[in-house]
């Protein structure tokens, strides 16, 4: 059987420094004063006796620490329970492993943080880590680092208006498998994090403002370049997500696909001279084509129709229901490449013109060239959108 304690730690110091990696990172642990009850090896009914600790001091000179809760390090497996507290730690000093990591060096920056963990005596390891970046500025890329990350554009999307990072990184896992170590999982948690920022960067976005991966396209009705009702809610939560970033900004790219719209590019071409002969008999009125109106402009839109028309006994025209006559004019209308063209461009400046209508700033805007060429396949009616930091 083996005791400890109890223990009490009066200003002390504590000097750290890691050699393994380049350049070498040192850490000092100062005014440290605490205490920890005693605690040993035996396990009265079964579960070990936990010792509680309290312990407080400054990392860096400048940062408060505090760590309390109970725990045993003699249990198989360790046994603890713990609560730590870090506020307004300075990263600069962290550069070494921000390089390795993530191929940037750390400007300026403060972290504070709030992690709980626990341990089951069946060795079940669940910590909750809250981690607040303050003003978090990386530098340009290291020349031969190992690593190379998009944590420029990370920030800007994580950032808030007020320049910080708010984030929850829960992990769990079972001290009793021997592939489980807490560094690497937490550093693969936060490397996966940067890296969405470069494969889904409004997955991201999502999770703080609602939403998912559809913010990150617009769709459009085949052959139209008409915002929907849905369309419009999901720009107002693009918009929104915008304005609480300003280090974004965003590229809106219009598509369009003659292979996979034609019939919607002749019915939308349709649509426009049953509207033209709306205006040609009244000019003065610019409401659009009601149910009750279209009927009549339609037949008349077919009436001038210069083509093949069905024939009766006498050579007169027949006269066709209201689907006959689509049928008709649909087959005879034109639908080319240079139309597709066109209605990409119209997606484009169709988004354009709602979000700056929405107050998002121009300055923040941009409109790539549209892209009407073969889509890839079960591509649907669309605008991309893409983030990049400013």
């Amino acid at each position: 059987v083996v005791q400890f304690g109890p223990v009490s730690l009066v200003n002390g110091k504590v000097l750290f420094s890691d050699f393994f990696i380049k350049p070498n990172y040192s850490a000092d642990l100062s005014e440290l004063t605490g205490k920890l009850s005693a605690f040993s090896s035996e396990t009265p009914g079964g579960e070990p006796v936990l010792a509680d600790l309290e312990l407080r001091g400054r990392a860096e000179g400048s940062a408060s620490l505090e760590i309390t809760g109970k725990l045993n390090p003699l249990a198989k497996p360790l046994a603890l329970d713990i609560v730590g507290k870090v506020r307004d730690l300075e990263l600069p000093p962290l550069t070494p492993y921000a390089v390795k990591y993530a191929g940037h060096g750390i400007e300026r920056g403060k972290l504070s943080m709030d992690v709980n963990y626990k341990v089951l005596p069946s060795g079940q390891l669940t910590a909750n880590n809250r981690l607040v970046l303050n003003q978090l500025t990386f530098g340009e890329p290291v020349q031969g680092a190992p690593n190379s990350l998009p944590v420029k554009l990370a920030v800007a999307l994580l950032a808030d208006r007020d320049g910080v990072i708010d984030l929850d990184l829960p992990i769990s896992g079972s001290l009793n498998d021997p592939q489980f170590r807490l560094g690497p999982v937490i550093g693969r948690v936060i490397v996966n994090l940067i890296g969405k920022a470069l494969t889904a960067p409004f997955s991201l976005l999502a999770n703080a403002f609602g939403g998912g991966s559809e913010m990150s396209h617009v769709a459009f009705a085949p052959g139209s370049a008409a915002l929907t009702a849905d369309a419009k809610q999901n720009l107002d939560k693009v918009v929104k997500a915008l304005a609480d970033r300003p280090a974004l900004k965003i590229t809106v790219t219009g598509m369009a696909s003659l292979k996979d719209e034609r019939e919607g590019l002749q019915r939308e071409r349709l649509q426009q001279q049953v509207l033209a002969e709306k205006r040609r008999a009244n000019p003065a009125d610019s409401s659009p084509v009601s149910a009750a109106e279209y009927p009549a402009l339609l037949k008349e839109v077919y009436r001038r129709a210069d083509m093949a028309k069905p024939r009766n006994l006498v050579g007169l025209a027949k006269e066709l229901t209201v689907p006959e006559m689509e049928a008709l004019l649909l087959a005879n209308q034109s639908a080319t490449e240079a139309m597709a063209a066109d209605l990409a461009h119209d997606r484009g400046q169709a988004i354009r013109s709602y979000l700056v209508a929405q107050k998002l700033p121009a300055e923040r805007l941009f409109v790539a060239a549209p892209k009407s060429g073969n889509q890839p396949d079960k591509w649907t009616p669309r605008a991309d959108l893409s983030l990049e930091a400013r």
